[in-house]
């Protein structure tokens, strides 16, 4: 297993409004630039299957492997060799969310790939980074 740093960021806005994005998977190329599409099989629910595009790739398959209602959306993308399972978390705190993203590569080649997509780190921190500018923007709007 490839582990890759914890990307951490803090927002006013409620947690469940993040995971409300996180949960609406045809919406992540809204505030994920490189995401050209997601499509499940069937409606969200654990273990629902689908497929994902990135803009400079290829059609990939992928699960939701796990929701925490309010709490925690998680997908992994099935790769040869391996799987890359992505955690997004939203944790409520005084002053509204701390959000946590969670990346690993687990498989025969989890080195391998992991060395193939060094800079993910980056590319999940700017995709959060650009959620939440789009989420606090929708809230400000309904507030005034």
């Amino acid at each position: 297993m490839m582990t890759f740093p914890v990307i951490t960021a803090r927002s006013w806005v409620a947690p469940e409004y993040f995971h409300a994005r996180w949960c609406d998977v045809a919406t992540h190329p809204e505030w994920a630039p490189g995401m050209e599409y997601i499509r499940l099989e069937e409606p969200l629910r654990i273990g629902v299957h689908g497929v994902m595009k990135t803009r400079d790739g290829e059609e990939t398959p992928m699960m939701v492997s796990d929701i925490v209602p309010g709490l925690a959306f998680q997908d992994t993308v099935f790769l040869d060799g391996g799987t890359l399972t992505v955690r997004h978390e939203a944790h409520g705190e005084d002053t509204g969310s701390r959000l946590e993203l969670h990346a690993q590569i687990d498989g025969p080649r989890a080195e391998e790939l992991a060395s193939s997509m060094a800079g993910l780190d980056r590319v999940l921190a700017s995709d959060l980074a650009s959620l939440i500018a789009l989420v606090e923007r929708e809230r400000e709007r309904e507030l005034h």
